[in-house]
């Protein structure tokens, strides 16, 4: 096959969720598939970039993507009554490239990366597969749930109601949505468009593998620390759950891993209870290294990578029911689950005081991950719908 993939940001670095799916998608479907990759490049990203796919991808367009016009086009868009993030990616110079890559590569399918990238690809005259991946209705709506700023609130608010107005229309424009949760599938409306397929991600669990290292930290949380909803898990843990875990046991620290951290969470940082990191080179120093993996999560929807290489890692994990829901792991066997501060806490000081319980959650949450969520299994799922679009058995028409 020759598949067109088509992201609204550029899959380096990998320091986000969508980047890092694009990444691995493109790489798997390039071992026996010819894949052309177009999407934005971010202003300040580096052009460079592009050389980490160079071996990968049959062919490379990028369009660099304006802030200011962007903005302005995220006000018009939603004047037309499409959500901001789409009209925010939305570009005449964008339009023009995907034509000119059809027209040129002449692709058997296409995919879009998320509502973002669907309305390039929408009408086009091919098999088409949205990988809409979470629903971000329900991402916003649990977003205006919790953020502190009244501003912030009504702005997701009202986010998360033209997601929901938006997603299920555009779904139908594809012969196939894929969606990471049976949680994102039911926050398009009962029932679910019939072309909704189930496509989570993955982890590379040889690369995200126990190192045999001493692990001679605490409690590790990682992710993007820009992301809002990891900005609320992090605020909340510190201010709500790790003065409970540090009564009982005063030595427990939290390092917080990841790029970009916004200056509240850098002020979390108080040189004894809590290090921010910002970006590192690798992870796995820091995963591989602790006592104890954290997720907090208490907003946010589709599945939580750093769940998957925590638990990758043989990490004895502590999570919230929406951290968890779209792995399903069963709680108390592959990892332990709470949702409010003070059982938070519990089960956090219950694994910092019991080496042996750590060790058997750590060992069957390496060997859950290894047996259900290698990118392997899902993109070879994914690989034989798109097959069968292609060759015109069960596909649909889509409008």
């Amino acid at each position: 096959m020759r598949i067109l993939v088509l992201a609204p940001r550029f899959p380096w670095p990998l320091d986000k969720g969508d980047r890092l799916t694009v990444f691995n998608l493109v790489r798997y479907f390039s071992r026996h598939h010819e894949v052309a990759l177009v999407s934005f490049l971010e202003p300040g990203q580096d052009p460079a970039d592009r050389a980490h796919l160079a071996d990968e991808a049959a062919r490379i367009d990028t369009v660099p993507l304006r802030a200011p016009a962007a903005y302005l086009r995220a006000a018009a868009g939603l004047l037309a009554g499409k959500p901001l993030q789409v009209g925010y990616y939305s570009s005449r110079r964008m339009r023009r490239t995907v034509g000119r890559v059809i027209d040129e590569f002449r692709p058997d399918l296409v995919y879009a990366h998320t509502i973002r990238a669907a309305e390039y690809l929408a009408a086009v005259p091919l098999p088409r597969v949205l990988g809409m991946q979470i629903s971000m209705r329900l991402n916003y709506g649990r977003l205006a749930r919790f953020h502190r700023s009244l501003l912030r609130r009504l702005v997701y608010r009202m986010e998360a109601w033209w997601a929901g107005r938006y997603e299920r229309a555009i779904a139908g424009r594809f012969d196939r949505c894929l969606l990471i949760s049976r949680h994102d599938v039911a926050a398009l409306g009962d029932p679910p468009p019939a072309n909704v397929v189930l496509s989570p991600h993955g982890v590379d669990a040889r690369f995200f593998a126990p190192s045999g290292a001493e692990r001679t930290g605490s409690l590790v949380f990682t992710g993007n620390m820009a992301y809002p909803p990891n900005v609320d898990a992090v605020r909340w843990f510190a201010g709500e759950i790790l003065p409970l875990v540090r009564a009982d046991v005063p030595e427990a620290r939290l390092t917080v891993v990841g790029a970009d951290p916004v200056p509240e969470v850098r002020a979390l940082a108080d040189g004894a209870a809590i290090e921010v990191t910002g970006r590192v080179p690798d992870l796995r120093p820091h995963l591989g290294g602790a006592l104890v993996a954290i997720d907090p999560l208490r907003v946010g929807a589709g599945l939580q990578n750093k769940v998957l290489e925590g638990m990758a890692m043989g990490l004895p994990m502590v999570v919230t029911p929406v951290a968890n829901e779209g792995i399903g792991a069963t709680p108390g066997t592959h990892l332990l689950e709470a949702a409010g501060p003070q059982e938070f806490a519990d089960a956090v000081v219950r694994l910092l005081r019991d080496p042996a319980h750590r060790e058997s959650l750590g060992a069957a949450a390496r060997a859950f991950i290894v047996e259900r969520w290698s990118w392997e299994k899902h993109f070879g799922d994914l690989e034989r719908e798109m097959a069968l679009l292609v060759a015109g058995a069960g596909g649909m028409t889509a409008g």
